[in-house]
């Protein structure tokens, strides 16, 4: 008796490959291991709060210390200056790892996208370039339209500091804080609000808080250009973070030229 042969199994059609960037960076595509990946808005949320704490409690040391007191913000000591710049990193930093930790991959790269390669320098100084004009051409309309001097959020910064005082603000400011922001706000949140909704709503939303965090100006129309400037920055590195599907180096070294150009300019200008 002869046994018919069985005729060939078609080839099995593949599932759609999902954007690496609109899961956490580097999480496999098997579902087994995705569920284990749990930090979400309401990190977002608790990131936010402890900034706020921070804000707080970094005040009360300032004003129990005495630096605040009789002092302008342009006169505070390098220490007080510290504390009112690292204040908030419990929140932007802190929760972001502990979020890792205990929620995700144990890994800032694989759930964060904090990685920097070589080719993020030149994707970097070119998004650097990008939000100094934007800003540029934003200060300009501003100067043309009231006759004031363009609003920045750099008050609080010394004029003419010391060669120490310098070299530390600038290290705080122009490198490590946008390490710090860059893994919050394009890190966790952009990808939070990404998996909740889309990237496109990530990026407004994200940009826009951004721009609020950094709200500054002695009336309501400083305060407001100063929303936008930033903002706009947001938008340009969070391009920047997608562009290089999910990895922070080249917004980081985007959000570095544009402090650093803001530091020097208000320390030395």
């Amino acid at each position: 008796m002869t046994i018919p042969s069985q005729p060939p199994t078609p080839p099995q059609p593949q599932p759609p490959t999902t954007p690496a960037f609109s899961q956490p960076v580097g999480v496999p595509i098997d579902p087994a291991v995705r569920p284990k990946v749990r930090w979400g808005l309401g990190d977002v949320l608790i990131g936010l709060g402890l900034w706020l704490v921070g804000g707080i409690v970094g005040a009360v040391v300032l004003v129990a210390t005495g630096s605040s007191s009789d002092s302008s913000l342009t006169e505070l000591s390098l220490g007080a200056l510290t504390i009112s710049l690292i204040c908030g990193w419990p929140g932007f930093l802190g929760w972001p790892i502990v979020a890792s930790y205990w929620k995700g991959q144990r890994s800032l790269r694989l759930d964060f996208g904090l990685e920097l390669r070589p080719n993020d320098l030149g994707w970097g100084l070119l998004g650097g370039l990008a939000a100094l004009v934007i800003s540029g051409t934003g200060g300009v309309v501003w100067s043309l339209l009231s006759n004031e001097a363009t609003p920045t959020n750099t008050d609080f910064l010394p004029t003419k500091p010391s060669v120490l005082t310098g070299l530390v603000i600038f290290v705080l400011v122009a490198i490590c804080t946008p390490v710090v922001e860059e893994l919050f706000f394009r890190g966790l949140f952009l990808r939070a609000v990404g998996r909740r909704w889309n990237l496109p709503i990530g990026v407004v939303i994200t940009s826009l808080v951004f721009g609020m965090f950094h709200a500054q100006g002695n009336s309501l129309g400083q305060a407001a250009f100063i929303v936008g400037v930033t903002a706009s920055y947001g938008a340009v590195f969070a391009v920047l973070v997608i562009r290089a599907n999910g990895r922070l180096g080249p917004s980081i070294i985007a959000h570095m030229c544009v402090n650093a150009i803001g530091v020097l300019g208000a320390l030395y200008l």
